[in-house]
């Protein structure tokens, strides 16, 4: 027991040494300092002996005991900004805090760690003003501690007040000399003010420290290529690379200059060498070498350029998983999921309780056709690893693939039931029926839950079981617009309530997916089923030009279009349409057989009554039945 309270007091002691007069409760105006005062030390014990959450409550209780004890009301403010909840980081509770830390800053300005913290978070929260007052009075009292004046560029800096962070950094170079990381701190500032003149004086400046210095040129090559100089640019990379012709980073920087300006051949020859460099590890390597082969796939899809430099990765480091790991990528970006398979599977030898490799592995063995091999995967890995979350949403979404409806919604509500034991999943729920400490992180993820399960049950032939489960998703989270998206155009194809779902679509795109191309093809369909034809014409139009600007075509977006545009009187331009749904249909086998029979049905139904009104007077509207075949897209 007497080691112990030693212990304690020792705590008490150290953690109270570094704040003015801490060490002894300083005079009292009566009961409640006194209160406060042991409230407060109470609470330095339980942070010595790590117990946080005790020594919030105890810091808590001090500042209501006596709100004018200084140290108790920097010690709440300072751990009030830290917790996660709403209530608490809203402007008002967030300034409220501060200003509790305001207390302690002015009782005791030459606390310089303290008024550093103040003039961060004061910074932070827009206080500009008063994070210039405190930081400067700190510094006055500690000249020496330079640091404040890049502090004080950064608050600037913040505020927009550009010409002032440059000149708290002139002050910081004035006390310390030229230093690389602050020249590009204050280079960024200049160009950011668009003063050219001044960002190349300042980096000629660095230059001059160090002349034979591969890094300094290379960064004077970049302020020219940032004003768009490329020319001279190119002239301080040649001469980085003859300083040092073994430097990864000069062949770096030319690589990206020769990509920029299109040479592809001097580009592939100049990363070739950056592999064959020494200065550069195997996890630099690798990520050069993955947004390489990444540019490649997504710009031209062409694979002998990436062929070539991918071996000189993979023959210098033939046993690291995380090459044997880029290979798999590479090579089910190129379609080649048993080759991928391959791969992955040697970086598991080599790394097997590594949870990304087997949900890799897991992907390319259901990309490849065979859902059922990746379930027992799943089954392999826990052997090995405990799957975490994204491992167990993967391994439920196999298993729907496979049409394993039981596994994927006992996975589904297994992952709830983790969240909060005992919440029932298939019953309506209210906010109520939720824990009342649960987070938001949480409360969206259990929204996200519901989502999945009710489309697992639709997926299943239970619909009223997922109209519950979307129903209670959106309950959790109002705002999930993949829920109320699902949920409506489920009921619109299922026969339900087309008023309820044109409502529930309506809500999926008032927000940030107010663009979203399949949302609005939601949209757009209940429409059409409701007698809104010119209304899901141009809603469905609008979808097909988000989806182009997000670079992919589907086959669902045109044939939707066909359907409404035959029903608008306008066969011809269906027939195109549907056409073109076949046509990304056949490229990409993006739905099922019936879907696509489905189609090539209307357009064979359509192309007799187009040459009838070649040679006679166009039919109305309602004569335009090919699009009225309405089919299950699923979402």
């Amino acid at each position: 027991m007497l080691i112990l309270f030693g212990l304690i007091l020792a705590a008490v002691i150290m953690a109270t040494a570094s704040g003015p007069d801490a060490s002894r409760p300083r005079e009292a105006a009566g009961a409640s300092r006194a209160k406060a005062s042991y409230y407060y030390s109470a609470g330095i014990v339980e942070q010595a002996q790590g117990h946080e959450d005790a020594a919030y409550e105890y810091f808590k209780k001090a500042y209501a005991a006596d709100p004018g004890y200084e140290e108790a009301a920097s010690a709440f403010g300072t751990r009030r900004l830290s917790i996660g909840l709403d209530t608490l980081q809203s402007d008002v509770e967030l300034d409220r805090s501060l200003s509790m830390l305001r207390q302690y800053v002015d009782k005791y300005p030459e606390d310089v760690y303290e008024s550093q913290y103040y003039g961060y978070v004061a910074g932070q929260l827009g206080h500009t003003d008063e994070a210039v007052r405190v930081l400067e009075r700190a510094y006055g009292y500690h000249p020496a501690t330079t640091g404040i004046l890049m502090q004080l560029s950064e608050v600037y800096a913040r505020a927009g007040d550009l010409h002032n962070a440059i000149g708290s950094i002139d002050r910081y170079e004035k006390a310390e000399g030229l230093q690389p990381q602050v020249t590009t701190r204050k280079l960024s500032f200049l160009l950011a003010d668009k003063d050219t003149v001044g960002a190349i004086r300042e980096v000629s400046r660095l230059v001059a420290t160090d002349p034979v210095s591969p890094a300094y040129r290379i960064l004077k090559g970049n302020v020219f290529d940032i004003i768009s100089m490329p020319d001279s640019a190119l002239i301080y990379y040649k001469e980085a690379e003859m300083l040092d012709p073994e430097s990864g980073a000069a062949k770096l920087a030319l690589a990206g200059y020769y990509q920029q300006t299109g040479d592809s051949t001097a580009y592939d020859n100049k990363m070739y060498e950056v592999l064959l460099t020494e200065d550069l590890d195997i996890d630099q390597k690798s990520d050069l070498v993955a947004q390489y082969l990444h540019t490649l796939m997504t710009d031209s899809g062409d694979t002998q350029r990436g062929d070539h430099l991918f071996s000189v990765l993979h023959n210098q480091y033939p046993h690291e998983p995380r090459v044997l790991d880029l290979a798999a990528r590479y090579s089910a970006a190129k379609q080649d999921f048993k080759d991928a398979e391959e791969q992955i599977s040697y970086a598991l030898d080599l790394d097997p309780t590594n949870s990304v490799y087997w949900g890799q592995l897991m992907t390319y063995q259901a990309a490849g056709g065979d859902p059922d091999r990746s379930l027992d995967t799943y089954e392999k890995a826990k052997s090995h690893i405990v799957p975490d979350g994204n491992l167990k949403m993967y391994y439920a979404s196999v298993a729907q693939m496979a049409k394993r409806y039981d596994i994927a919604s006992g996975v589904y509500r297994e992952m709830i039931d983790s969240i909060q034991p005992g919440l029932q999943t298939d019953s309506l729920l209210t906010l109520r029926d939720v824990r009342p400490d649960i987070t938001m992180a949480q409360l969206d993820m259990l929204s996200r839950l519901f989502t999945s399960l009710g489309d697992v049950y639709q997926s299943g032939g239970e619909p009223e079981r997922a109209y519950r489960a979307y129903d209670n998703a959106i309950t959790l989270d109002s705002s999930n617009a993949m829920a109320l998206n699902n949920y409506a155009y489920f009921l619109s194809t299922g026969g339900g309530d087309l008023d309820k779902a044109l409502a529930l679509s309506e809500r999926s795109i008032s927000g940030a997916d107010a663009d979203n191309p399949t949302y609005l093809d939601t949209y757009a369909w209940i429409n059409y089923l409701l007698g809104n034809y010119e209304k899901a014409e141009e809603v469905q139009r609008r979808a097909l030009e988000e989806s182009k600007k997000e670079g992919y075509r589907s086959a669902e977006l045109y044939d939707h279009l066909g359907d409404i545009l035959a029903r608008n009187g306008r066969l011809g331009e269906a027939v195109e349409a549907w056409r073109e749904a076949v046509a990304i249909q056949e490229e990409h086998k993006e739905t099922d057989e019936e879907s696509y029979l489905l189609t090539l049905s209307k357009i064979k139904e359509a192309e007799p009554k187009i040459k009838e009104m070649t040679v006679s007077p166009a039919p109305d509207a309602g004569d335009a039945d090919a699009g009225q075949q309405v089919t299950d897209h699923k979402k």
